[in-house]
């Protein structure tokens, strides 16, 4: 039997590969009755399926091979059709302090690979010799649902952020936002690595990024080969900076996160949206 869910949620990890109690799935399982599990081939977890609401979720893993691949299974497969289905990725992810703060919420409006590019000394800017850019702008009436489903959801703080806040003269409160998020395999902290990153986006003409994450660039890849792009979303939740505050240490300050908060504000406006999408 073929799936038809109206909604695949994509969180990239379970606490079993990731240290600690984190886990981008959990929330998920408070929220909706998965009551079937269903093998896909080429997935590294099984996928979750809510009979009752038409939701399925599946966990693609860390990184961006990992994300494409699970995609990728899935799409080719014959077990769950994404005909009709709005793909939602759902996760945490680093932050430009410039772009919002901790607990902070960022529907993604374009998804930059970070990875494919070309280094000269310290700089960092696009292949320019390649035909295709790598950025794809993800549709613009599907992110704007998105912002007016999540207008009035409720975002939870922390003493913890508010204490880390305090170390970059931050007093903002988390909001809910729209922005670019980069994608790469690296995990980056550090005033260095960010000031590359905006080099890069500003070679595709980006001003500005939000956030960082290391699935989005691979699930992209993956939609548009299957034809699906303009089905997809991407929430994600500050839970750390990508950079030291002035006159911080990055061997500190890489320390300082809320991985927490980060995955519960990101499935409260996850949520909003997707009950939006299935009522």
């Amino acid at each position: 039997m073929t799936l038809a869910p109206a909604v695949v949620i994509l969180p990239a990890f379970t606490n079993a590969e990731y240290t600690g109690d984190a886990s981008e799935v959990a929330p998920w399982r408070a929220r909706y009755d998965f009551d079937r599990q269903v093998n896909i081939a080429g997935g590294k977890h099984e996928l979750l399926y809510a009979s009752d609401s038409d939701i399925a979720l599946i966990p693609t893993g860390i990184g961006k091979s990992a994300a494409a691949t699970t995609v990728a299974a899935l799409a080719a497969g014959d077990r769950v059709a994404l005909d009709e289905a709005t793909i939602l990725t759902v996760g945490i992810a680093g932050c430009n302090p410039a772009a919002g703060t901790l607990g902070s919420v960022f529907i993604t409006d374009r998804v930059v690979d970070g990875d494919i590019k070309l280094r000269i000394g310290e700089t960092r800017r696009r292949m320019q010799w390649l035909v295709d850019e790598y950025v794809w702008e993800l549709d613009p009436d599907l992110v704007d649902r998105a912002i007016s489903a999540s207008r009035d959801v409720s975002l939870a703080d922390s003493e913890r952020a508010q204490e880390i806040r305090n170390d970059y003269d931050d007093g903002r409160s988390p909001t809910v936002d729209t922005g670019v998020t980069v994608c790469g395999d690296e995990v980056y902290h550090g005033r260095t690595a960010a000031t590359q990153v905006s080099e890069l986006c500003e070679s595709y003409g980006i001003d500005a990024f939000a956030t960082t994450e290391m699935e989005d660039a691979g699930t992209v890849t993956a939609l548009e080969r299957f034809g699906l792009l303009d089905q997809y979303l991407s929430v994600r939740a500050a839970s750390n900076f990508d950079r030291e505050p002035v006159g911080g240490e990055p061997t500190e300050s890489i320390e300082r996160d809320v991985f927490g908060l980060g995955t519960e504000n990101a499935v409260r406006v996850g949520h909003a949206v997707v009950q939006e999408l299935i009522e």
